[in-house]
């Protein structure tokens, strides 16, 4: 009885821990990631792509994070499966165009502002609808994604939630 007892308050711990806001200012990106249950793909990605320790950096770092609906559209719109996309010789290079130096929060980010990533590829910051978005230096100038959440405060930066993977461009 103790053993179904455990099982299930497990059980209904696990959807209590999975609801916790990741937002806490103690924890480091890498940290903050793990804690966020939208996160999951970037999680794995970014430790298959051993990025963990850049990310756990001093910083400050500003990370566009996509979430796991933005790797779901990612891998259809590119014909991937994940275990694909994780392999990938290009994937540490995938996910530094998602980062960016220094520590820029959404009332620091204005339209037609540039950021270089830590890969070299430049964003700017377009309008998106109601809100904003980042546009890569392809050949359009429209959004490549939309931010959908910000300000995830981190020890070491900020993280910004968004709808697309951001791909690197032949510069």
């Amino acid at each position: 009885m103790h053993i179904l007892r455990t099982a299930l308050a497990a059980l209904l711990l696990v959807p209590m821990l999975a609801a916790c806001d990741s937002n806490d200012p103690d924890l480091d990106i890498v940290d903050t990631v793990v804690a966020d249950a939208q996160l999951t793909v970037l999680e794995q990605a970014v430790i298959e792509a051993n990025l963990t320790g850049a990310l756990s950096a001093d910083g400050p770092l500003t990370v566009f994070a996509p979430t796991d609906a933005a790797f779901t559209a990612a891998l259809e719109a590119l014909d991937l499966t994940a275990a694909e996309l994780l392999a990938s010789p290009d994937l540490a290079a995938i996910l530094q165009v998602h980062v960016v130096s220094g520590e820029f929060e959404a009332d620091d980010l204005d339209i037609g502002d540039t950021l270089t990533s830590l890969n070299g590829e430049v964003l700017t910051v377009v309008a998106d609808g109601s809100g904003l978005g980042l546009d890569t230096e392809d050949e359009g100038t429209a959004s490549n994604a939309t931010i959908v959440t910000t300000d995830i405060e981190a020890s070491n930066g900020v993280i910004h939630k968004i709808d697309f993977v951001l791909l690197p461009t032949d510069n």
